[in-house]
C-alpha cells in the first residue's frame, strides 16, 4: 500500500457496498476497511490515521451516528472528516448526521464520480484549514482583545461601520464570521446571491452538509434554536451559531439579539452589493449598445456615400445620353430645354432626398452620443 496517498477508511457491513467503494477509490487513495463501528474505533487507535471516513449509517451493533460521535469526542480523531452513506434522503436523517459531527451525507445509489469528488473536496478543504490555522490563531487573539474593549454591542457597530468598505460577497461573508467569532462563537454563514453564492465557517469553506442544511432550513423561520445551536434567516442571509452559551441565559439572550442585528445588517449590505452589480451589468450593456450603434451608423454612412456616388454617375450618364439623342429626336430648342429641365429637376430632388437621409444620420449620432454620456456617468 502506497504511503504517499491520502488514506480512506470505509466502515460498512455490506460486502457489495465495500467492493463498489474500493473499486472506485483504490486508484487514487489508500483504502482501509472496517466491517463494524467497533472495528473502526479499534483501527483508529493506530497510526497513520485516515483523511476521510466513509461511514454506513445502518450497521448491526453500533450504528454510524454513534460511531461518528465517538470519533468526534476523541481528541486524536476529532478532525477526521466523516461522510455518511445512507439510503434515506430525509432532513431529520441529515440533521442527525450533522449533530453526530458528519461533514457530508451521500444518498445511495450514487455515481462513482460523486463520491470521488466529495472525498477530494473534504481533503482539499482540510488542507486549506490547516494552512489558515496559524493566521486564525493570531486573528482570534486580536478579535478577543477588541471584544473586551468594545463590548458586545460594539461588535455589531464595528461590523456595520466596516460594511461600508466591503466590495464583494466573499468579503461580506468573511466579515460576518469574524465578527461572530468575537463573541467566542463558532458559526457558519450562507449568503445566497445570483452574483456569488457562498457558504463559509470559521475554518474556511463550509462542509457540503452544512451548506445543504442551511439551504433546507432557510424557510423554517427567522430564528430557530436547537440546543446550543442558533439558526437565523434574514432574506438571503442564513447563520448557524454552533455553541451558544446556554449556561448564562442573560448573555445568551444578548448575543442572540446582537447577532440578529448583525445578520440584518449583512442582508442590507448583500442587497446593496447585488444592486451595484446589476447597475454595473446595465452600464456594460448600454456601453455595448453604444458601440454596436456607432459601428452600424458608420457602416450606413459608407453605404450612403457609395450610393450617392453611384446615383451621380447614373444621372450624369442619363443627361449625356439625353443630350446626345436630341439630334435624332428632331426636337425644337424649346423642347430640348424643357426636357433638360425636367431631368435636372429629378436629379435635384434625388440629391435633396439624400441630404435628408444624412440629416437623419446626424440625429441618430446625437442620440448615440447622449447614450454614451449616460453610460459614462
Amino acid at each position: 500500500m502506497s504511503t504517499d496517498k491520502n488514506r480512506i477508511l470505509i466502515v460498512d457491513d455490506s460486502p457489495d457496498d465495500i467492493h463498489f467503494l474500493m473499486e472506485n477509490l483504490k486508484d487514487d487513495y489508500a483504502v482501509l476497511v472496517a466491517t463494524s463501528g467497533e472495528k473502526a474505533l479499534e483501527m483508529l487507535t493506530k497510526q497513520p490515521l485516515p483523511n476521510v471516513i466513509l461511514m454506513d449509517v445502518m450497521m448491526p451493533g453500533m450504528d454510524g451516528y454513534e460511531t461518528c460521535r465517538r470519533i468526534k469526542n476523541d481528541p486524536h480523531t476529532k478532525d477526521i472528516d466523516v461522510i455518511f452513506v445512507s439510503a434515506h434522503d430525509l432532513t431529520d436523517e441529515k440533521l442527525a448526521g450533522y449533530e453526530a459531527g458528519g461533514s457530508d451525507y451521500v444518498i445511495k445509489p450514487f455515481p462513482p464520480s460523486e463520491i470521488v469528488q466529495k472525498v477530494q473536496l473534504l481533503i482539499d478543504n482540510r488542507k486549506l484549514q490547516q494552512a489558515l490555522e496559524k493566521d486564525k490563531t493570531f486573528a482570534m487573539e486580536t478579535a478577543m482583545t477588541a471584544m473586551t474593549s468594545a463590548g458586545e454591542l460594539g461588535v455589531v457597530l464595528e461590523f456595520l461601520r466596516h460594511s461600508f468598505t466591503i466590495t464583494s460577497i466573499a468579503e461580506l461573508a468573511q466579515q460576518v464570521v469574524e465578527s461572530i467569532a468575537r463573541y467566542s462563537l463558532q458559526s457558519s454563514v450562507q449568503l445566497r446571491s445570483t452574483i456569488e453564492p457562498i457558504s463559509i465557517n470559521n475554518s474556511g469553506p463550509a462542509s457540503p452538509l452544512e451548506q445543504e442544511l442551511l439551504s433546507r432550513l432557510q424557510d423554517q423561520g427567522r430564528i430557530m434554536e436547537h440546543g446550543a445551536r442558533l439558526i437565523l434567516n434574514f432574506g438571503g442571509v442564513s447563520l448557524l451559531i454552533k455553541n451558544m452559551p446556554l449556561d448564562d441565559p442573560d448573555q445568551c439572550g444578548r448575543i442572540r439579539d446582537n447577532v440578529a442585528l448583525l445578520a440584518e445588517g449583512a442582508e442590507s449590505k448583500l442587497k446593496a452589493l447585488e444592486m451595484e452589480q446589476r447597475n454595473i451589468e446595465s452600464k456594460n450593456r448600454l456601453q455595448q449598445l453604444v458601440f454596436d450603434s456607432n459601428s452600424a451608423l458608420q457602416e450606413i454612412e459608407k453605404i450612403q456615400q457609395k450610393q450617392k456616388e453611384k446615383n451621380m454617375q447614373i444621372m450624369d450618364t442619363v443627361m449625356q445620353q439625353m443630350e446626345a439623342s436630341f439630334l435624332s429626336l428632331g426636337l425644337t430648342e424649346e423642347q430640348e430645354v424643357d426636357l433638360h429641365n425636367i431631368v435636372q429637376s429629378g436629379v435635384d430632388k434625388s440629391l435633396n432626398n439624400f441630404e435628408a437621409g444624412i440629416e437623419i444620420d446626424r440625429r441618430l449620432q446625437q442620440i448615440i452620443q447622449n447614450l454614451q454620456s449616460m453610460a459614462d456617468n
